[in-house]
């Protein structure tokens, strides 16, 4: 049955401003930490992957910074 509503979309997948600002800082750190320069491919890939990260439910910083371990 068609309710009219997008299923598909959810809260938790769309980042809001104070979200994004959350996965910035922990990205800027991690990417200091781990040597990774800010302009290149392996930071738009680190970026992207805390963004998939996040919206698959690890919204905490210091989760994303441990899960960031592992990418």
């Amino acid at each position: 049955m068609c309710d009219g509503q997008n299923r598909d979309i959810s809260p938790k997948k769309i980042i809001e401003p104070d979200d994004f600002n959350k996965i910035e800082g922990v990205f800027r750190e991690l990417v200091r930490k781990k040597g990774i320069a800010l302009d290149s491919e392996e930071a738009d890939a680190f970026a992207a992957r805390l963004i998939g990260l996040y919206q698959s439910g690890i919204q905490d910083a210091d989760a994303l910074k441990h899960m960031a371990e592992f990418i």
